[in-house]
């Protein structure tokens, strides 16, 4: 199975990209599907599918769980929720992942098998040979490198850290299930400089054909430009999934089952937010350049808010400035 796994911090963009590459009649916009399993041992779990169903009576992931369990042998999602959990998100899960890269174990051999399943029944329901997927954790992008039955496609998406921590401290935030508490600055920057730490060692354990880093701002100054380097990267023509910043061709049906808020809507445009520029305290700019601003400028970021500006006044003011 061909999958295109999108990788990075948290507040990057990655939810509207996946949606715009699956407006291409070859991808299936997947969204979080490493939410998925999480979900089925959750009865009562609200979350919602982009089509508008809950997913639990979505027809599109009803049949997706059906092969799943068909393949898989059991319909006892448990045993692969703990899977996850010691791949992808426990602290040992590093320890863990470069233990089987050296010696693969019977439960790690299953775990893959078991993730390369539920892939496999997302493309047959759909019909498309390309999945994208959005869960971001960089533990579960080394897992799949490994898988020998993923075709892996490797998208590092990276976005200024300061846009971040305004994502995440923006008043009244909320998601379909939650009310976010704004994070301090602090925390955010951490963060982010541990997600992208973590996705630029995976990323150089991905051969160079196979990966491609895009930048948050790059994307929503001059999509068909990044969209052209993943088509590149996919060889598939994407060049013109864009037009005046909505899509193409847009979705009747989208069954994206994870990510923020812009999944569930049906016209999907995009909305560069460079509102950070002007409503960041000075404060907490400080903070994230302290920290970060070493790894920041790695992705060709500046310390200086004129030079950043450059991003929101679109892509041949960001041409001088580089």
């Amino acid at each position: 199975m061909k999958v295109i796994y999108i990788m990075g911090a948290g507040h990057i963009g990655s939810t509207i990209l996946d949606i715009v590459l699956a407006s291409h009649p070859s991808m299936e916009s997947a969204g979080e599907i490493s939410k998925f399993v999480r979900a089925l041992c959750t009865p009562n779990d609200k979350r919602k599918c982009a089509c508008g169903a809950g997913l639990h009576e979505c027809p599109f992931w009803l049949d997706v769980q059906r092969i799943w369990v068909d393949t898989i042998g059991t319909d006892d999602p448990t045993r692969m929720m703990y899977l996850q959990g010691r791949y992808e998100t426990s602290y040992s899960g590093w320890t863990r992942l470069l233990w089987n890269s050296c010696k693969p174990s019977s439960e790690f051999t299953e775990y893959l098998c078991k993730t390369a399943a539920l892939y496999n029944a997302v493309g047959q329901v759909s019909g498309r040979r390309f999945v994208v997927d959005s869960s971001l954790t960089p533990r579960r992008a080394y897992a799949l490198a490994m898988n020998p039955d993923i075709d892996l496609y490797l998208i590092h998406l990276v976005r200024d850290g300061r846009g971040v921590i305004w994502s995440l401290k923006k008043p009244n935030k909320r998601t379909l299930t939650k009310v976010y508490v704004p994070a301090p600055a602090s925390r955010t920057t951490r963060y982010w400089i541990s997600a992208n730490l973590q996705s630029l060692w995976v990323f150089s354990n991905v051969s160079a054909e196979k990966r491609q880093m895009i930048r948050y701002e790059d994307f929503v100054t001059d999509p068909p430009m990044t969209l052209t380097k993943i088509g590149t990267l996919v060889k598939e023509d994407l060049s013109e999934l864009i037009s005046d910043m909505s899509l193409t061709n847009p979705r009747q049906a989208r069954h994206t089952m994870g990510g923020n808020r812009v999944r569930m809507q049906k016209d999907v445009r995009i909305s560069p937010d460079f509102s950070w520029l002007d409503q960041l305290p000075q404060k907490d700019r400080r903070i994230f350049w302290r920290w970060a601003g070493w790894l920041a400028r790695r992705f060709g970021y500046s310390k200086h808010p004129e030079a950043c500006a450059a991003w929101a006044a679109g892509p041949d003011t960001v041409a001088d400035h580089q």
